[in-house]
């Protein structure tokens, strides 16, 4: 087979891929992306299945520059790719139902605001009813943050993708990764279904199934593929429900899509398959989520489910991603392990990573560095890889 060479490669065309492919293609450098399925953001990859929360409120600290800076990127996002995400600012309301609870929230305001949220604010009973009516009589107080939202993941994915292609980025969709190649202690490409490719640099943002090509090169990721659970609703009436609700006692994320229909996540777990390309939805979950919901907002119970189904995530050892060079690997970045809570960040991961790319400093990924893998113990990986 012939050698296909470019300058960036990048395997993984889902949200985080193809976000970097578009800032790395519109600094106008030659950039390939190497995606398995035959269109991005497919079943059961997690830029198809997310929830689609787009948050600031509640980010670790070392994610919170970017949730600032990915925030006021999604203001306009739809204008700069030329196409609709169905984003919409609705807010994201955290509620307590109790008083207790209601306790550890003005602890939690003040923490946002720390963290430069500076528009989170503690909201008391009678102002949560007025954001959002028909909530069950418990609950007594809120954490609002006006400025966050939701969008549509998949045709996130899709619009930074055909971005990148309009700037002259290439897909190879339908094509399999099989191994990265190594010269030296520099990765210098990759070898796939079509070819070998060669490449200056390359990056792994290739989600649940980074783990098995960065073994490839002797690279253990501290990640392991995990089945999160959504849960659809039949549609409901439109804007019953305008801000992402969770609640401080429960896994729950919900929303309205914006033809009506509730979409419920929070972390309810499924199985992969022993193949890890699907996975298997546990009815106790389905449940579970299901009457989390109907219990906080009723109004979701005048519905049914319509279907439910899973994303193949990529879970880290502390629950944050790991960005940016991998140390004895030149010629490697990764971009892996969002743990569920990385879609909100694409705009900002993309163009912080095409940045460091062409040697720029970004404080802004410090706390999380790549080079974060060495620092685990390793008994402590093994307990959490199982």
């Amino acid at each position: 087979m012939s050698v296909t060479k470019s300058e960036v490669l990048i395997i993984g065309g889902g949200v985080m891929g193809s976000a970097i492919a578009y800032h790395v293609a519109r600094q106008g450098r030659q950039v390939l992306v190497v995606e398995r399925s035959e269109e991005v953001a497919s079943a059961p990859a997690a830029s198809w299945a997310s929830a689609g929360g787009v948050r600031r409120q509640g980010r670790h600290p070392a994610e919170a520059k970017l949730a600032v800076e990915a925030i006021e990127r999604w203001r306009t996002l739809e204008e700069e790719l030329e196409a609709g995400v169905q984003y919409r600012r609705g807010g994201n309301l955290l509620l307590a139902e109790t008083d207790a609870e209601a306790e550890q929230l003005v602890t939690f305001v003040q923490e946002q605001q720390d963290l430069g949220f500076t528009d989170v604010r503690l909201v008391d009973r009678q102002e949560v009813t007025a954001l959002v009516p028909g909530l069950h009589a418990g609950v007594v107080a809120g954490s609002y943050s006006p400025g966050d939202g939701q969008a549509d993941p998949a045709l996130t994915t899709r619009a930074f993708a055909t971005a990148a292609q309009r700037l002259s980025a290439t897909y190879w969709k339908g094509t399999a990764v099989l191994a990265l190649l190594v010269e030296g202690e520099r990765v210098i490409g990759a070898r796939t279904g079509r070819g070998e490719i060669q490449a200056e640099q390359v990056v792994l943002a290739a989600g649940a199934w980074s783990d098995e090509l960065a073994g490839t090169v002797g690279l253990r990721l501290p990640i392991k593929m995990v089945a999160l659970q959504m849960v659809l609703s039949t549609p409901a009436p439109r804007q019953v429900l305008q801000p992402v609700l969770s609640a401080v006692s429960r896994a729950l994320s919900l929303k309205q899509v914006n033809d009506g229909p509730f979409l419920i996540g929070g972390g309810w777990p499924g199985d992969p398959t022993a193949d890890r390309r699907s996975y298997m939805l546990r009815e106790k979950s389905v449940k579970g989520n299901w009457e989390a919901a109907c219990e906080l907002l009723p109004p979701v119970g005048q519905q049914r489910i319509a279907r439910a189904w899973c994303g193949l995530e990529a879970e880290s050892i502390d629950g944050l991603p790991f960005i940016g060079p991998i140390m004895g690997l030149d010629g490697l970045t990764v971009a892996l392990g969002f743990s569920g809570h990385g879609f909100a960040l694409a705009p900002a991961v993309g163009r912080a990573v095409s940045e460091q790319l062409i040697g720029r400093a970004v404080p802004e990924l410090d706390g999380l560095r790549a080079g974060r893998i060495e620092s685990f113990q390793q008994d402590a990986v093994e307990e959490f890889l199982g």
